[in-house]
């Protein structure tokens, strides 16, 4: 608590980085190979490695929670997907450092979607190969940030598309080639500047839609509001609801295209006085791998009491 002290980590991150090229981990961060920088929170060298491992109590703890929140939906006829966006490193585990190695090839996301199309028939919607395939085109994932870029949202977005179409026959599916594709060097995204690292973004992929696409509206939303955000589409029916994280935030500029109006909270449980009010089409709930890894799904059930 002393004073001028993230100043004073953020020289000797630089410093020591610029003599050194250290690969420790530090403030929540790991120093990859190539300038790639990977989110260490939530254990995540435990849960890369395969240390850590769903128990069988809390695979069917998952089971009940998503069960629950689908029939709870179904019965007021909305349906539900659950989607899990990869941690990048599960989409770029080669610029990983050398020491962070496997114990088990088999993760907890591994363990849950195994068990999830064995037990269940609810939608879960696994990104990781999509998103993998996808790198052949462009970059899906920034290098210095923890996030996917447009690119990486867009494709996921796709795939989200896809999976909506099961259950709601009709959506529209926007190519890729109806938006021009840009790829920006830039300083580096958040993690660079947690660390202090004078760093360069390579990966940030950008799309802006080509004339042919209709406007989508994303109304600013005011300041006491920061968790809400919602899209318009005059061309488009119905309404989705889409409760997620950071990563979700990266959806509007290309979900926008399917659905009249799409609203997104910043919040993993469902509010069900909302979906009650709004009677969308469907409830998305989007949740980043390091999250789900650690999250207590009873503790969710219990919070959203959906009766």
């Amino acid at each position: 608590h002393f004073g001028c002290r993230k100043c004073l980590v953020k020289w000797n991150n630089k410093w020591k980085w610029k003599l050194f090229r250290d690969q420790s981990v530090r403030y929540d961060s790991i120093v990859g190979r190539d300038g790639w920088l990977y989110l260490a929170e939530c254990q995540m060298v435990e849960h890369y490695r395969g240390v850590l491992q769903f128990t069988p109590e809390q695979l069917r703890d998952w089971q009940t929670l998503l069960e629950h929140r689908r029939d709870w939906l179904a019965q007021r006829g909305i349906k539900f997907v659950f989607v899990i966006a990869p941690d990048k490193q599960s989409i770029y585990p080669e610029f990983l450092p050398l020491w962070l190695t496997k114990v088990r090839p088999e993760t907890k996301l591994d363990q849950f979607v195994a068990y999830m199309r064995t037990h269940s028939t609810v939608e879960v919607l696994d990104l990781r190969e999509p998103l993998r395939a996808a790198r052949i085109i462009a970059p899906t994932y920034f290098q210095t940030g923890t996030h996917w870029n447009q690119f990486g949202a867009f494709e996921s977005c796709q795939e989200l598309v896809k999976s909506l179409s099961k259950q709601l026959p009709g959506l529209p599916l926007v190519p890729l080639d109806a938006f021009d594709r840009t790829n920006k060097i830039e300083p580096g995204d958040d993690m660079a500047e947690f660390l202090g690292l004078t760093l360069t973004e390579h990966n940030a992929v950008y799309l802006t839609p080509k004339p042919g696409l209709p406007p989508i509206e994303i109304p600013v939303m005011p300041r006491d509001k920061p968790w809400l955000l919602y899209t318009k589409n005059p061309q488009a029916r119905g309404s989705a609801i889409v409760f997620q994280d950071s990563f979700g935030r990266y959806w509007p500029p290309f979900l926008g295209y399917d659905f009249g109006r799409v609203t997104y909270l910043w919040q993993y449980h469902i509010d069900a006085a909302l979906v009650e009010r709004e009677k969308p089409l469907v409830v998305i709930i989007e949740m980043v791998e390091r999250n789900f890894n650690v999250t207590n799904p009873k503790e969710l059930q219990a919070k959203e009491a959906l009766k």
